[in-house]
């Protein structure tokens, strides 16, 4: 089984051609909603535990407002970034495949080739059969767009890599902490699956973060996939110097963050300041570089939310504007991929300190603002840098895996992050992938799969439950296997 004969195995789903994508719309899913923007994006929960919080793919839409209006189409940005010698090299991130953790990414013209793939489906869309692996939302096909489309003038970054979607929003842009972690255990787990190679996981997401990255669920996971290989790219947040801090899990110290520039000003590399929405580092944690993120045109989804609830940003009859750390993000992850296919055996310490010591800036912006400047993917190609290693507190701690479980307790057993091998679990809330125990008294459980034989607990939110009885009060998964219902 290949890649690119996915029918053997429903990880593998082809994209699903539409005779329109307005076919979205009449779902009737996104009359009532509006697209997540600076002004409008819900807060996290308040909570202390990180795996109650929220993650919002979140585009900053400059409608003329902020900026003198210019819009950079994806040709434009590629001169942009790339520059000519770069794109002369012929290095185009071919042999690299980058996972994108985001809404879907929906078959249009650019994005419809062998080069989509299609991971799981983790939203709670993804078992809607007319709108399963499709991005209902709007946001992940802008990524896409900028990494690797395919549509003559208007080619994305890392035209040569292939992007393996993983869709863990829906319509409304919103996600949680458990589904994008089992979204980049997944990434880790297949990196190598059917002839994949994923050298390259782009977040455009984020939470409002702790201000320590220890003991946060979401870098204890982009940590798993960096120490296997993967260089991580995260936005770092569009909440300009609110928060005092960038994003989870860009405040992992191991990964990429990337904060956003303003390119529409016509000025060389060093001379294009930050925006003013790119959210501030708190002196300890700062983004790492900057990202050309100002009114950039990538690939529209018709029907999709910020379709319909942002129509002035369209440009032209399928292009979309959009501006944000996202974007920013999405352009370094492609230069990251066509860095990897130049030198594929760079390890993402590497890749990361390469990028990093080959940024530009004559501004005089703080590094808590522009971390050392923008990118500048031609001084990073022509000078690699080998031998950089990164000495960083885990976000784990000392043991292994994923921090302690949000209930706190447990008695007996190992907790690895993604399965519980204990006999009884006197916690509250569970957000690993599977459960092999025999009793759980917690409360709630958002994982995907039940083997145990009891269940005590009052809902259930996962996919498939495999025990012999139940005695909860409500039931939202797909499938039961069991004896009896109590």
């Amino acid at each position: 089984m290949t890649p690119t004969d996915p029918s053997q195995h429903r990880r593998w789903r082809p994209p699903k051609r539409l005779a329109t994508l307005a076919a979205i719309a009449a779902l009737g899913l996104t009359a009532s909603l509006t697209p997540v923007t600076s002004a409008t994006a819900p807060a996290p929960a308040e909570s202390t535990s990180p795996a109650d919080a929220t993650l919002s793919l979140s585009m900053v839409e400059l409608l003329g407002g902020e900026t003198s209006g210019q819009v950079m189409t994806l040709d434009e940005l590629r001169l942009d970034v790339l520059e000519r010698n770069y794109t002369d090299g012929g290095h185009d991130g071919s042999g690299i495949d980058i996972a994108l953790i985001d809404s879907g990414v929906a078959p249009v013209d650019g994005l419809d080739g062998p080069h989509v793939l299609h991971g799981p489906d983790l939203s709670f869309e993804g078992e809607s059969p007319d709108v399963a692996y499709l991005d209902t939302y709007g946001h992940g096909t802008h990524m896409a767009g900028i990494l690797a489309g395919r549509r003559a003038g208007h080619q994305g970054l890392a035209t040569g890599s292939r992007i393996v979607s993983l869709k863990v929003a829906g319509h409304d842009g919103i996600t949680t902490v458990p589904q994008v972690v089992a979204a980049i255990d997944w990434v880790v787990d297949h990196r190598n699956t059917d002839g994949l190679n994923i050298r390259v996981l782009n977040l455009s997401l984020g939470s409002d973060a702790p201000t320590d990255h220890r003991g946060d669920l979401l870098s204890a996971a982009v940590e798993r996939a960096w120490d296997a290989g993967i260089v991580v790219v995260v936005a770092a947040g569009n909440r300009g110097t609110a928060p005092g801090h960038i994003d989870s899990p860009a405040i992992d110290p191991y990964v990429i963050a990337v904060g956003a520039g303003d390119n529409t000003n016509g000025q060389d590399e060093e001379d294009q300041p930050p925006t003013g929405f790119t959210s501030h580092g708190d002196g300890v944690r700062n983004p790492d570089l900057m990202a050309p993120g100002v009114s950039i045109a990538s690939y529209r989804v018709p029907g999709s939310t910020i379709d319909i609830q942002v129509p002035t940003a369209r440009y032209g009859d399928d292009l979309f504007r959009g501006s944000g750390s996202s974007q920013a993000a999405a352009v370094t992850a492609a230069s990251a991929a066509r860095l990897l296919g130049a030198y594929p055996s760079m390890t993402p310490d590497e890749v990361k300190d390469t990028l990093v010591r080959s940024t530009e800036h004559d501004l005089g912006y703080g590094s808590h603002i522009i971390g050392t400047g923008m990118i500048d993917t031609e001084d990073a190609w022509q000078y690699p840098r080998y031998g950089a290693t990164q000495n960083h507190p885990t976000a784990a701690g000392n043991g292994t895996g994923i921090a302690t479980p949000t209930g706190s307790t447990w008695s007996g057993g190992t907790w690895s992050g993604s399965t519980w091998s204990g006999s009884t679990w006197s916690g509250s809330t569970w957000s690993g992938g599977t459960w092999s125990g025999s009793t759980w008294s917690g409360a709630t459980w958002s994982g995907s799969t039940w083997s145990g034989s009891t269940w005590s607990g009052s809902t259930w939110s996962g996919a498939t439950w495999s025990g012999s009885t139940w005695s909860g009060s409500t039931w939202s998964g797909s499938t039961w296997s069991g004896n009896g219902w109590s």
